[in-house]
């Protein structure tokens, strides 16, 4: 451990800072952050491992990732509703995933554990994120093309064919989306909700899609209202694998979805 960063705390605010943002972490900063805003070093549990088993297998994450990635808990509560949501499909048919804002592809690649069989395409814009991600997911051999660009330019072009049913995990950055006193405006992601939705509609509105949008515990009500108006039917999940005050859950909605 670097002396001068021993007695360093080490939160949000550190993390995603100037000088930490974009820097591969260590495996005592990655427990440190778990210890020091959870008291659990194992707090960055990605794919399927804690931090000690990820990092021995060569996995490495930027310090923002720890903050920004999906932890799986999370991702397997996700993962595990929309199994059983596609369980009700009557038939065998094929299954792809995508995510549009892949980041560390963890949110992706538990989403793809309860789903046999299922293909991933993720898509990742900051050339650091998707150069350590590429690396990372080849250490586990998933099922996942992640594609560097835009989903907006390159969505069509890198796409599921059209026998597939389409599950599309929309985690986009939430940045002052978020908000202390009405919580979560989905209409302020970046981009909003309804926008992406529209642009999915786009390239698979042939096909049926399951929408899976991220969410807070608290969502400011009109833009919720506006985003659940846009499916045949939605769901509003909320899970308590986190701390008071930071749960996540999840907006299931459908277009054209068979029953």
């Amino acid at each position: 451990m670097a002396p001068q960063d021993a007695d360093r705390k080490y939160d949000r605010d550190l993390l995603l800072s100037q000088e930490k943002r974009n820097k591969v972490v260590e495996l005592w900063e990655v427990e440190k952050y778990g210890r020091d805003c959870f008291d659990d070093p194992d707090h960055v549990h990605l794919y399927g491992m804690p931090p000690g088993e990820w990092y021995a297998r060569g996995i490495r994450v930027l310090a923002r990732t720890c903050l920004e990635a999906v932890k799986d808990p999370l991702g397997n509560r996700i993962g595990s509703d929309i199994a059983q949501v596609v369980a009700r499909v009557p038939g065998n048919r094929a299954i792809g995933v995508v995510d549009p804002f892949a980041g560390s592809c963890n949110g992706l690649y538990a989403i793809l554990r309860h789903l046999r069989g299922a293909r991933g395409i993720g898509f990742e814009v900051e050339a650091a994120v998707f150069e350590l991600t590429t690396r990372n997911i080849a250490h586990l051999d998933a099922p996942i093309e992640l594609v560097r660009g835009s989903y907006k330019e390159l969505l069509s072009s890198r796409r599921h064919s059209g026998e597939h049913l389409i599950v599309a995990f929309l985690a986009p950055p939430w940045g002052d989306a978020l908000r202390p006193d009405t919580g979560l405006h989905l209409d302020c992601t970046k981009p909003p909700i309804l926008e992406i939705v529209h642009d999915f509609e786009q390239v698979y509105g042939a096909q049926p899609v399951l929408y899976v949008t991220e969410v807070h515990e608290v969502n400011e009500p009109k833009a919720l209202k506006a985003v659940e108006a846009a499916f045949e039917w939605s769901d509003l999940r909320i899970y308590d694998v986190n701390v008071p005050g930071l749960q996540h859950g999840i907006l299931l909605g459908a277009r054209r979805w068979p029953s």
